[in-house]
C-alpha cells in the first residue's frame, strides 16, 4: 500500500498541473548585426511566438568565422548563413543540414550606375567589378554569372572592396559591384541613383540564406526543431501580412534604425521579405526547398571546381520540419 501511494504521487508530480516546465534556452548564430532582414525572428520574439513554443532565444552576432563548426560542435543551436556554405561544409565531413529556407530566391546581384549601359552579363566584359572578398556566396555568384555567358574572372578586372560597394559605387571606383539585390541596389535607389541590376537568380538558380542545424540536434531533439521552425514561421507570415507594421514591432530590435533613416530601412525590409516566398513555399509552406534546387547548386558548384569530392544533395537539407 505504502509502494502504491509513492508511485502515485510520483504521477501527479510529473504530471499534475501545477508543474512547468523551464523554457529551453536556445542561442542562434546570425553572422551579422542587427539588421532588418532577420525580422521574421524580431517579430517571433516581439509578439510572443517563441515563448509560446516554450523557447528563450538569445540572438548571437558577429562575424563568426566558421558558423557551420559552432552549429556542428554544438557551441550554438541554430546558425543562419548561405546554403553555399553548407554544401562547402558538408564536403569537409561537417555533419550539419538546412532545416529552413530563408531566401528562396538567389540574391546575389551586379549593380551599376545607369548612365554605364551595362544591360546584362556580357557588357561586364572588360569592366572593373567591385566584390567583397574572394569567397562566399557574393564570389560565387558572380563566377556563376560570368561561367554562364561563358566568362570567367580573366574576362573582366576584379577589385576586392569589403561591404563598401555603394561608397565605391558613388566614388566611381568600380563600374559595377556585387551585392545582394534587397540592399543595395534598394538604397541607391532610394537615394535617386538610376541603376541597372543584374539578378542572378533569373539567370542561374542557387540555394541561399537559410538556417541550419546539427545532425545531432535533429536526431535527437526533433521536437526542439520543429518548435523553432513553428515559431519563425510564424514571425515570417506575420511579416508577409503586416509589411507596413512590422518594422515598428522590431524597431528596439535594430540600434541602427534611426528617424532619418527609417524610410530606407523599411524598403530594404520589405524587399527582404520578397525574397522569402515563390512558387514553392506557397505551396508546401515557408521554408521548404526543392531537391532539385540543391542538384542544380551542386552541379554548379562543382563546375566552378569548388568540389574535390562527391556530395548527395538529399543530405544538405530536410523539410520534415517545414509547417504547411
Amino acid at each position: 500500500m505504502k509502494k502504491i501511494s509513492v508511485i502515485v504521487l510520483l504521477i501527479l508530480v510529473c504530471a499534475g498541473p501545477a508543474v512547468s516546465r523551464a523554457a529551453d534556452k536556445i542561442k542562434i548564430a546570425m553572422g551579422y548585426i542587427p539588421n532588418v532582414q532577420f525580422a521574421p525572428y524580431y517579430a517571433a520574439k516581439k509578439l510572443g511566438y517563441f515563448e509560446r513554443e516554450n523557447l528563450d532565444v538569445v540572438f548571437d552576432y558577429g562575424f563568426a568565422t566558421d558558423i557551420m563548426s559552432l552549429v556542428a560542435s554544438g557551441q550554438v543551436d541554430f546558425g543562419v548563413s548561405d546554403s553555399d556554405q553548407v554544401i562547402l561544409a558538408r564536403e569537409r565531413g561537417i555533419p550539419i543540414k538546412v532545416i529552413y529556407t530563408m531566401y528562396v530566391r538567389y540574391p546575389v546581384g551586379i549593380v551599376s550606375r545607369r548612365e554605364l549601359g551595362i544591360r546584362d552579363v556580357a557588357g561586364l566584359r572588360g569592366r572593373k567589378i567591385g566584390t567583397p572578398v574572394p569567397y562566399g556566396s557574393n564570389f560565387i555568384g558572380l563566377r556563376l554569372l560570368l561561367k554562364n555567358e561563358d566568362m570567367d574572372l580573366d574576362d573582366i578586372v576584379i577589385s576586392y572592396i569589403g561591404y563598401t560597394q555603394i561608397e565605391t559605387l558613388l566614388a566611381g571606383r568600380v563600374d559595377a559591384a556585387v551585392v545582394f539585390i534587397n540592399n543595395e541596389p534598394v538604397v541607391l535607389e532610394h537615394m535617386g541613383i538610376e541603376v541597372d541590376l543584374i539578378e542572378a537568380y533569373k539567370i542561374t538558380p542557387m540555394v541561399s540564406a537559410a538556417v541550419i542545424a546539427s545532425e545531432n540536434m535533429i536526431d535527437c531533439n526533433p521536437d526542439l526543431v520543429r518548435r523553432f521552425v513553428r515559431a519563425v514561421t510564424s514571425g515570417a507570415r506575420y511579416g508577409l501580412e503586416n509589411p507596413d507594421e512590422v518594422l515598428d514591432l522590431i524597431r528596439s530590435e535594430i540600434p541602427t534604425i534611426t528617424d532619418g533613416n527609417r524610410a530606407v530601412n523599411e524598403k530594404v525590409l520589405k524587399a527582404s521579405m520578397e525574397l522569402w516566398m515563390d512558387e514553392d513555399s506557397e505551396g508546401n509552406g515557408l521554408g521548404y526547398t526543392t531537391l532539385e534546387d540543391w542538384k542544380s547548386s551542386v552541379r554548379m558548384m562543382r563546375s566552378l571546381g569548388l568540389l574535390k569530392k562527391e556530395i548527395e544533395p538529399a543530405g544538405c537539407f530536410t523539410n520534415k520540419f517545414i509547417v504547411r
